[in-house]
């Protein structure tokens, strides 16, 4: 076993792991030893999302708007803008505030942050990084200790589960069986998914939200000649990042009952009696969304996961214009056809894969010949189903446990996990997607940057250093 204490463990190396680390290094003031565990080594310091190299793979925000501290807004483009390499039309024609610069481009920057925090570090706090997959935990005399798929062990007085996202569930169909032929891309973000769906003639993905616009645009970059499938259950489609001039919007000023179907009627009307764009609507709730999220009861808020989660994910989450453009031009080619209803079957043969699924509003199933299926449904947040033996260790253990909505895990207000016994941990902290069911806003830049400042503070001053 690794008799190695550290002080901080953290689980996971994208965007939330990474900002902790950078924050503990630079503002410990006391000498603090922390290990960075992540799986693989291009998404260490980047995480999924920014790990990709594909120049298509655009930011959904302005940079302008992408600082990683929350007290230095300008600190992403100031960082951009003295990189050489970052024009690449028709993608970046300028490094700006408006610009929506590739993605990759923030991993480099997320990536350089830890770079340079840890040799600016104080005398003895040291960070080492880990490439390796944490599969178990246990608590024993005031340690935590990380099992390790190496076989391993890693031991720590506190640790951070930096978790992210997980890979989509399966859909239910009839044929359960198709997910285990490899002509099924299960994880989307699997780094050889892309290339062994480029060599098909057609594909099918499931879903229609930001993860089908980026297989969309990769395949389209590859010079995919074949036919893009696309079927969702509602219809819906990414909206797109459009100038408009901001309004200020704070349903908290109102002593009303709190509710869905007030909510709604308040923004319905502020968009419908002054004209207003509803991005700017939407966006002026950002500010206070947690806020109005924790007001609401837990049937509220089953309420509004029923009848209005896809409605708002497709409002508060818009792609760029180049990518709302590039898959305008995917459909009006024809290479991009959109289906709506319910997948029922995949039924596999040596010629391809049979789709069978039933239109939206109609009876009869139809059927689409492809080569190859890809699940971009989005991420699975319902630990209880989650095939992950590291989350089933924290479950079993009663070290974790699910939150009221499922939508992630029980967390204090200071992002320590909740246990079955209902106290909060001394030991173990989280933050990002596992807090989704507590905060709802809780994966976008704004969020994890100020959680990942804050918990880095509660470590430091609950002596975890």
């Amino acid at each position: 076993m690794d008799q190695y204490l550290f002080d901080i463990a953290i689980v996971g190396g994208g965007f939330s792991g990474t900002l902790v680390a950078t924050h503990l290094l630079s503002k410990s003031p006391r000498p603090l030893r922390i290990v960075l565990l992540e799986t693989l080594p291009e998404r260490l310091g980047r995480g999924v999302a920014y790990s990709t190299v594909d120049r298509c793979h655009l930011l959904n925000v302005p940079a302008g708007n992408m600082s990683a501290y929350p007290d230095r807004p300008a600190h992403f483009l100031e960082w951009a803008q003295r990189q050489a390499d970052l024009i690449d039309p028709p993608w970046v024609t300028s490094v700006d505030g408006k610009a929506y610069l590739p993605r990759r481009a923030y991993g480099a920057y997320l990536r350089s942050l830890l770079d340079d925090a840890e040799p600016a570090a104080g005398p003895g706090i040291e960070l080492e990084r880990r490439l390796d997959e944490v599969t178990a935990i246990a608590q024993r005399q005031g340690e935590v200790v990380l099992q390790t798929a190496a076989g391993g062990f890693v031991t720590a007085r506190r640790v951070v589960l930096a978790l992210g996202n997980f890979r989509p569930r399966d859909p239910a169909i009839d044929t359960p069986e198709f997910y285990r032929d490899p002509r099924y891309q299960g994880c989307p973000w699997d780094p050889q998914a892309l290339a062994a769906v480029a060599k098909t003639n057609a594909c099918l993905l499931i879903g229609a939200g930001l993860t089908m616009a980026d297989w969309a645009l990769a395949l389209s970059r590859t010079g995919y000649h074949g036919t893009i499938h696309v079927l969702s259950r509602r219809g819906l489609w990414p909206a797109p990042h459009r100038p408009y001039q901001p309004v200020a919007f704070d349903p908290r000023l109102r002593d009303e009952p709190r509710s869905v179907r007030w909510l709604l009627r308040l923004v319905r009307s502020r968009i419908e009696s002054e004209g207003a764009d509803w991005r700017a609507v939407i966006d002026s709730l950002r500010p206070h969304s947690q806020e109005l999220w924790c007001d609401l009861s837990v049937a509220e808020q089953r309420r509004f996961l029923r009848h209005l989660r896809h409605y708002w994910d497709l409002h508060r989450h818009r792609v760029a214009p180049l990518v709302d453009e590039a898959l305008d031009g995917l459909l009006r080619s024809g290479r991009l056809l959109r289906h709506v209803g319910w997948l029922q079957a995949c039924t596999e043969s040596a010629d391809g894969i049979t789709v069978t699924y039933r239109p939206r509003g109609r009876s009869v199933a139809e059927t689409i010949q492809v080569d190859a299926v890809v699940n971009c449904s989005g991420s699975e947040s319902d630990y209880r189903k989650l095939d992950s033996p590291l989350v089933r260790s924290l479950l079993g253990q009663g070290l974790a446990r699910p939150d009221p909505l499922h939508l992630g895990l029980d967390v204090a207000a200071n992002g320590a996990l909740v246990g079955t016994d209902g106290i909060p941990s001394q030991q173990l902290f989280t933050l990002g997607p596992p807090k989704k069911g507590m905060l709802w806003e809780t994966t976008a830049v704004p969020e994890l940057r100020g959680q990942a400042a804050e918990l880095a503070e509660v470590l430091l001053l609950s002596g975890a250093a």
